[in-house]
């Protein structure tokens, strides 16, 4: 499935979402918010660098289908990553940045439910799309990132707290393909998101 599948066939399901929720006509319990916050990334590079952490941000949308304990979760979230790059023999270093859409299809599993507080746990699947980078310009890593691969698989295991309609979630993603096509480099991030469900 290409990109313009994925964002139509994400698109349709939380505006089905709102319009259900809208129109009071399905008991289904489906809710729907908005959600920012940090990442933290690291992107490993080719022999003779080193990477280190660096922060980013995300915001976007996000729907919930509820069913008893356990819930789905999509969202769409509009991302900027980083990571610090330091050329081994070298002082001094640059930050790479891309930025992406990022599609994220989350299974989670309510430990604590109660009727204003619930403690979750989940896990899934993520896709992102990269809008724009900067890596493949850095003088420093010019031949290793001639081959930018913009679509990507991912996973992401977490978990958060919510509280009436509010949620604070800890997120640790990682790739399961290269961001580049000549070696190994599966990003990973840590991610501290809060978020609001309208209804």
């Amino acid at each position: 499935m290409n990109m313009h599948k994925l964002l139509l066939v994400t698109t349709i399901f939380l505006v089905s979402l709102i319009s259900s929720k809208a129109t009071a006509q399905s008991p289904l319990p489906i809710h729907v918010g908005i959600k920012g916050g940090s990442n933290y990334s690291e992107l490993p590079v080719t022999d003779g660098f080193s990477s280190k952490y660096a922060a980013g941000y995300f915001v976007g949308a996000m729907g919930r289908f509820d069913f008893k304990r356990f819930y789905i979760q999509n969202e769409i979230l509009y991302s900027e990553k980083s990571s610090k790059i330091e050329k081994t023999s070298l002082s001094g270093s640059k930050n790479a940045k891309w930025r992406s859409l990022e599609m994220p299809l989350l299974i989670g599993y309510k430990v604590i439910d109660l009727s204003t507080l619930n403690v979750r746990v989940f896990g899934g699947g993520v896709y992102s799309y990269v809008l724009d980078e900067n890596i493949s310009s850095l003088n420093q890593l010019k031949n290793s990132y001639t081959k930018f691969n913009k679509s990507n698989i991912g996973y992401q295991v977490g978990a958060g707290v919510e509280m009436w309609k509010f949620t604070l979630d800890f997120v640790y993603q990682g790739g399961l393909n290269n961001l580049s096509k000549d070696f190994s480099s599966k990003a990973d991030s840590f991610n501290v998101s809060v978020g609001y469900f309208i209804f």
